[in-house]
Formats: C-alpha cells, sequence, structure tokens
C-alpha cells in the first residue's frame, strides 16, 4: 500500500504543479480559464468559484486540469485570441513549474538529510536489482557495506574480493543505514548471477552517508543538483542517439514500480526520485509533438514565421486531436510492454 500511495500522490503533485503552472499565468494575462480541476472528471463537487474560474474536486485523486479555450479564437478573451507571447508563456508555464518543482523538492531532502558519498571504510550500495539475494535478505540502495563474515570492508574492491570468494555460501554481511548499524544480515552470493548483475545484485561505490544542511546551503545545492538533473537528462538522450546506451521507455507501470521501490528506502529519496520525475516531465511536455505544450509552441512559432498569419484553428485542432491518439497508442503499447516485464 506504501508504493501505491506513494505513487498517486507524486503523479498528483508532479501534474498538479504542471497545470497549476498553466492556470496562474493564464490567469496573470487575462485569459479566462473556465475551470481548474483537483484530479481528473467526472466532477465529485464544486469548491467554489475565484474570479470566473470553477475550482472542483473531482472523482479520479490524481494530478488535475486547466480548462480554457485553446483553439478557437473567436471566443472572446480564450488563449486562442491572444498574441504570440502570452500564449507561449502560458504553454510553457507548465514545464517551468516542474523545474522549479524539482528545485524546491531537491532543496527540501538537503534540509532534512540526504544520502552523499564520503571517504572512508566501507562500500556504499547504489543499486539493488529487483529478486537478487541482495534484495531478498533486506539490502537497500542508500546502505553502506561495513564488514562481511566478520572482516571490516575497507573499500569496493574488498568488498567484491570476499564476495566472490564465497559463491554459493552463505555470508554475514553487517549494513550501516541511516547512521547505524544493523544486525549481521545473512545472504548467499550467486555462482551465476544473471547479465550485468554480480553475485548479490548490488551496485557499489564509495561508502554512504546521511548529511542535513541548513536552508541558506540547501537551496543553492537543490538548484546545482536540478541544474545537473537536467544535464544528465540530455547526456542521456546523446548517448541513446550514439547508440551508446539503449533506449528504455516506462509508462505509468513501469514508474509506479520504480516508486515503489524507491518508497522503501526512505522519505528523503522518495522526494529526489519525484524531482527526477519533474525534470523529465519538464522535457517530454517540450517536445515538439502534436497534443503536447511542445507542439503547441511549434504554432505560436509557424505563426512568428508566417508573418502573423495563423494556422486555421479547425486545422490545427485536428492535429493536435491526431497527436493524442497516437500518443495514446504508443502509452498503451508502452504500459503493455511495463505490465509484461512485471510478470516475467
Amino acid at each position: 500500500m506504501t508504493g501505491f500511495v506513494s505513487f498517486v500522490v507524486i503523479f498528483s503533485l508532479l501534474v498538479f504543479a504542471h497545470e497549476f503552472g498553466h492556470f496562474i499565468v493564464a490567469k496573470l494575462n487575462g485569459v479566462r480559464v473556465e475551470e481548474f480541476g483537483f484530479g481528473y472528471p467526472p466532477r465529485l463537487l464544486t469548491l467554489g468559484t475565484w474570479q470566473g474560474t470553477v475550482i472542483s474536486l473531482n472523482w479520479l485523486p490524481i494530478g488535475g486540469f486547466v480548462r480554457m479555450s485553446e483553439d478557437d479564437p473567436s471566443v472572446e478573451g480564450s488563449l486562442a485570441s491572444k498574441g504570440r507571447t502570452t500564449r507561449a508563456l502560458v504553454y510553457v508555464a507548465g514545464a517551468l513549474m516542474n523545474v522549479l518543482l524539482a528545485m524546491v523538492l531537491y532543496s527540501v531532502t538537503f534540509m532534512v538529510g540526504t544520502l552523499v558519498p564520503v571517504e572512508g571504510p566501507g562500500a556504499g550500495i547504489y543499486v539493488v536489482a529487483a529478486g537478487s539475494p541482495a534484495e531478498q535478505a533486506g539490502f537497500r540502495p542508500g546502505d553502506t557495506i561495513i564488514s562481511i563474515n566478520g572482516q571490516t570492508v575497507q573499500n569496493v574492491q574488498q568488498a567484491v574480493e570476499l564476495t566472490r570468494a564465497n559463491l554459493g555460501k552463505p555470508i554475514e554481511v553487517v549494513l550501516r543505514r541511516d547512521g547505524k548499524l544493523l544486525p549481521p544480515i545473512t545472504v548467499t552470493p550467486r555462482v551465476k548471477p544473471p547479465p550485468n548483475e554480480g553475485p548479490l545484485g548490488v551496485s557499489l561505490d564509495l561508502p554512504l552517508d546521511k548529511r542535513a544542511y541548513p536552508i541558506w546551503q540547501a537551496v543553492p545545492l537543490g538548484i546545482r543538483a536540478t541544474w545537473y538533473g537536467i544535464r544528465g537528462i540530455f547526456a542521456g538522450i546523446r548517448a541513446i542517439i550514439h547508440k551508446q546506451m539503449p533506449l528504455e521507455v516506462s509508462g505509468p507501470v513501469g514508474i509506479y514500480r520504480t516508486t515503489a521501490e524507491v518508497a522503501k528506502t526512505g522519505i528523503s529519496q522518495l522526494m529526489e526520485f519525484a524531482a527526477f520525475l519533474s525534470l523529465n516531465l519538464f522535457l517530454v511536455n517540450l517536445l515538439p509533438l502534436p497534443a503536447l505544450d511542445g507542439g503547441r509552441l511549434i504554432f505560436v512559432l509557424l505563426e512568428w514565421v508566417r508573418g502573423g498569419r495563423k494556422v486555421p484553428p479547425q486545422r490545427e485542432a485536428l492535429v493536435h486531436l491526431v497527436g493524442m491518439v497516437i500518443l495514446l497508442g504508443l502509452m498503451a503499447v508502452v504500459t503493455y510492454f511495463d505490465i509484461v516485464r512485471l510478470l516475467t
């Protein structure tokens, strides 16, 4: 249940922040917003009205939405009737709000305490493979291996050597978690692990320690983490284009599974993961694809290139409709493969 609740809360937060960005910038620029909804229809009840906008609570408790006329310039006060600058600002506001949310989440994680690599004895666990001996024994990302069979682990190399010297045999591992030593855990390294996994099924690096920072240090660190996160995503895209790494796409089922795993490691790691997802949402929404914010920005750009002549509203609406159908079809395919991976 913790994983499901975490998924709903994170997904709702990301979508709500995105839609709130559209909403607040639209209102500031005099755009008539018909409804701002918490969750998705059907409507449960009307919470009230603010400056002509109905504030509603809906039955599906995930995210939110903004309803305003985007395609018909003949509607008074509609977004379509506004100038290019206003429309561009409204379209990009949602994505920028996701960047702001990531900054806030990263800053909060630095304030409450986050895991950072440190120099010293031990081997930090950064990844625990699903179904591995480590996962079954209760190892978690963020733990640090302190000793194996009573022998203090000085570094990653020694942890690997001690593990490989006991393939197929039970070993006792002492872990440090949240600054405290856990009782010895018995685990058996695999003789023939799956490809790209070691005997225990963990990825090791420098020891990890939890550190908290005052707000005047946490905020700059949060901004820097956001910048590094965006750079990392672009670096991943370049690596995929140059075939240096495979293209892996996850839908709601895959994201739910990952969220459930991260939720087991603690609130700080969960907030970091939410910040990472928020940055992904920022970039995905700005892709120049029909039905996405980036696709609508393309039509604003076309209007500028054409000297102020708009693409006919009916034609633009049709392009976005077709794009939405294609995106929903792709989402269905991705979800299918997510379910297959989950079952296998």
